[in-house]
């Protein structure tokens, strides 16, 4: 049945090593979209251009291929956890109790005790053992003999489940992170204003004061700002956020990245009603080649023109004939160019601070310089399943390791001279769990009042009944 091949398919280890193998070249492919090895690759081979300008123009973690591997690996995980289930379940409520002297006596650690007392007595005093080190005891007649299964910390076994629930959250929040999560990396506020955050999120930010310190150099030494987040409206983080001390709120941080200044700049109609009252931030670009010479621009929709303003250079000393402005302290060169429909000429104006310019129907002023912080906003509401995927992943890993399942298989069988008892541990790989079983047949032996017939790994041959010392290299705890 389809239905059938398709749980097969999730199931199957040859599928998700391709999946995972996928997963990791989607990844290395994301990651190095943000460094300059694309880059390198085209210079060296000059065909690939075509193929790096996509890599560059792909993003990867955005991409519903990422989600859909993220998707498939969730449901393989899924599919093969509820595979486990019955098995588990069995385990934990009836386990299977009779087993075979055969498999007893060729277990890799085993202990026989031959006795001259009758199979009750052996049982009696053998499930009192295991019943005071915390062992469910259960037992099944065959025949004459007597089979015992014990086990401790049986439903240790159900951490396996919160750990794979933790692993197909985190997977879960890789796809809402990159759906929905976003990192805006020039977001500038200028000192006194708030601006929102965007990206359909109700956020928004206040710069409240600025402050920078330099060095005899003129090099910045230090700088911080005071901000107040928004949520909706209302302030719910009022902070002082520098280089390496983010703020975070929610699932939103704040990372202080850099400064500037800008100009405020006034522009109103003939009737006085104010088209424009804000801060065009200075520096995103140079003026015309003159890296000394900080530019920015910004958009009037009700005028229909876009304004870019150039402030005086900053290092007038530096290729002098780079500045063909020639711009003073207190000026602003400003470029109208105008949108499509709008009757505003294209022109440029230089502005003297305070003073009001008329442009056609409009007024310009440049009112004061204005200094802004650059920040980093990255939003990732995956975070919150990221939490919950830790704390099972802890959970769970915590579970398995510090409450492992031991378990011990048993006969005691009825013989000429008495009864005999032989016990093998269900540990095959388990050094941990036969060192347990081994201290466990000590305690046997002083109860019995005999000593056992030990076979032990060929590796470990030291372990003694009774010992509380792990061998070498036994990796126990």
């Amino acid at each position: 049945m389809a239905i059938d091949r398709v749980w097969r398919y999730f199931c199957s280890v040859r599928a998700a090593i391709w999946e995972i193998a996928f997963l990791a070249l989607l990844v290395l492919t994301g990651t190095l979209r943000g460094s300059e090895v694309p880059a390198w690759l085209a210079n060296g081979i000059p065909v690939l251009q075509p193929i790096v300008d996509r890599w560059y123009k792909w993003d990867v973690f955005r991409s519903p291929v990422f989600a859909i591997v993220l998707a498939l690996l969730s449901i393989a995980i899924a599919v093969c956890t509820i595979n486990r289930v019955p098995g588990i379940w069995q385990t934990i409520s009836h386990p299977r109790v009779r087993t075979t002297p055969g498999y007893l006596r060729g277990a890799a650690a085993s202990a026989t005790f031959a006795t001259t007392s009758t199979v009750e007595q052996v049982t009696a005093g053998y499930t009192n053992v295991l019943g005071r080190k915390r062992f469910r005891v259960l037992t099944e007649q065959v025949g004459r003999d007597t089979h015992i299964y014990a086990d401790k910390n049986r439903y240790a076994r159900l951490g396996t489940f919160p750990f794979h629930l933790a692993l197909i959250l985190l997977l879960v929040g890789g796809i809402v992170g990159a759906y929905y999560g976003f990192r805006e990396r020039e977001f500038i506020i200028p000192v006194g204003e708030t601006r929102p955050v965007g990206h359909g999120t109700d956020l928004s930010v206040e710069l409240v004061q600025f402050q920078d310190a330099y060095t005899p150099l003129g090099i910045a030494d230090t700088y911080e700002a005071e901000i107040i987040v928004y949520d909706d409206g209302n302030p719910v983080r009022r902070e002082t956020i520098s280089p390496n001390h983010p703020v975070s709120y929610r699932t939103a941080t704040f990372y202080q990245t850099s400064f500037g200044y800008g100009a405020n700049l006034l522009v109103t109609d003939p009737n006085g009603l104010v088209l424009y009252d804000d801060t065009v931030d200075l520096g995103i670009f140079n003026f015309q080649g003159n890296i000394d010479a900080p530019a920015g621009f910004d958009d009037i929709p009700a005028a229909g023109v876009t304004m870019t303003v150039v402030a005086p250079d900053t290092l007038p000393m530096n290729a002098p004939e780079l500045d063909t402005l020639n711009l003073k302290n207190g000026q602003m060169y400003v470029i109208l160019d105008p949108e499509e429909g709008s009757a505003v000429a294209p022109q440029a104006i230089v502005l003297d601070q305070g003073r009001p310019v008329q442009v056609g129907d409009l007024t310009f002023e440049f009112q004061r310089e204005v200094q802004w912080s650059l920040l980093q906003v990255a939003y990732n509401p995956g975070i919150p399943i990221f939490i919950i995927a830790s704390l099972l992943l802890v959970g769970g890993l915590v579970v398995t390791f510090y409450f492992p399942l031991r378990r011990i298989r048993s006969i005691v069988a009825d013989s000429p001279q008495g009864a005999i008892l032989i016990a093998a541990p269900l540990a095959k790989r388990d050094w941990s769990g036969k060192q347990e079983f081994f201290r466990t047949v000590g305690d046997i032996a002083e109860t019995l009042g005999v000593e056992p017939s030990l076979r032990k790994p060929a590796d470990h041959a030291d372990w003694e009944p009774g010992s509380t010392n792990a061998p070498a290299g036994s990796g126990t705890r």
